[in-house]
């Protein structure tokens, strides 16, 4: 009777690095209703998103995610670029009768810089992806709450700049309700 070991495998000699990469990371565009011109609406954008407890990283806007986590808002091409930690081993089980065979394999698989094909991959990958994909919707939806908030913040600061370019605002009042937001604004023309 054989026994079963648990034996670690770098992620690397299973997955290439594009597929590592589509499995740790996902992109999805945005919509910024144009009130104002797109550079003010931008700017505005990027005002709320900093308000809100984001940081400028470069040229894009980061959100704040958990260790390992990255959530990049770029408001020019308004795209939201999500990004999570691949894991960098992979946990199987292995007969001891082959045991020798697969480290055999991972050690040339390693010194040639290749990926180990068959069964062994495609199970890793079924696995790996199974793992990301939760964590990324989840690092998508947090991303996406402060994206909104930020939006919504964006549109009553321009609908308000709007006002005052039409007259001189008398009076502003908000309220809401359910999932909307009503602005009134009185404009003495």
């Amino acid at each position: 009777m054989s026994r079963s070991y648990k034996i670690r495998i770098p992620i690397e000699v299973l997955l290439s690095n594009d597929r590592l990469d589509k499995l740790g990371s996902f992109s999805m565009p945005f919509d910024v209703m144009q009130i104002l011109p797109a550079d003010q609406m931008q700017e505005l954008l990027k005002k709320s998103l900093l308000a809100a407890g984001c940081s400028e990283s470069g040229d894009e806007i980061a959100v704040p995610c958990r260790k390992g986590e990255t959530a990049l808002i770029d408001v020019v091409n308004r795209t939201l670029r999500l990004r999570i930690e691949v894991p960098k081993e992979y946990e199987t089980s292995v007969y001891e009768e082959v045991i020798s065979s697969v480290n055999e394999q991972i050690a040339n698989a390693l010194t040639k810089g290749e990926q180990i094909g068959g069964k062994m991959g495609q199970h890793a990958d079924r696995l790996v992806a199974a793992e990301m994909a939760p964590r990324l919707r989840d690092l998508a939806m947090d991303a996406r709450k402060v994206l909104n908030a930020a939006l919504k913040e964006t549109y009553r600061e321009a609908i308000k700049t709007k006002a005052s370019q039409i007259g001189n605002v008398t009076n502003i009042s908000e309220s809401s309700e359910g999932g909307s937001t009503r602005i009134r604004i009185e404009v003495a023309v």
